[in-house]
C-alpha cells in the first residue's frame, strides 16, 4: 500500500511538473569609444554595461532592459550583417523571425560605448 501511494506521489508531481523554455542572459562584450574620461591608463577590469539582455528560446524573443535615461540605437543582424530589426529605446523586445536560423548578432551602440553579443538560433 505504501509503493502504491508512493507511486502515485511521484506520478502527481511528475504531472505538475511543467516543461518550459526559460529565459537565458545573453553574454555581452563592451568596448569604450573615444577617449571619455582623458585617461590613458589602460583598465584590466571587467565593466560592466547599465544593460541586461535576455533571449527567449520558446518565444524567439530578445528582451533588452535597462536604465530609460541611457540613450542607445539596438541592431538585430544576421552573420553577413544583414539588419533583421532595430529599436532606438533601452526597454524593448525584439523578435527573430521564425525562418531564421544560425548566429544572430546584437549590437548595442551608445554615445560612451558599443556592446555586442551572439545568440547560436
Amino acid at each position: 500500500m505504501k509503493k502504491l501511494h508512493l507511486l502515485f506521489g511521484v506520478l502527481i508531481f511528475i504531472g505538475c511538473l511543467q516543461a518550459h523554455a526559460e529565459k537565458s542572459r545573453v553574454a555581452m562584450e563592451k568596448w569604450q569609444t573615444g577617449n571619455v574620461d582623458g585617461s590613458t591608463t589602460v583598465r584590466r577590469s571587467p565593466m560592466r554595461i547599465p544593460i541586461d539582455v535576455y533571449y527567449d528560446d520558446e518565444l524567439r524573443q530578445i528582451e533588452i532592459s535597462g536604465d530609460e535615461r541611457v540613450e542607445v540605437q539596438i541592431f538585430l543582424c544576421d552573420i553577413n550583417g544583414n539588419t533583421l530589426d532595430y529599436s532606438h529605446c533601452i526597454n524593448t523586445v525584439l523578435d527573430i523571425p521564425y525562418s531564421y536560423s544560425g548566429i544572430i548578432i546584437l549590437r548595442i551602440e551608445s554615445e560612451e560605448w558599443i556592446a555586442t553579443g551572439r545568440i547560436i538560433i
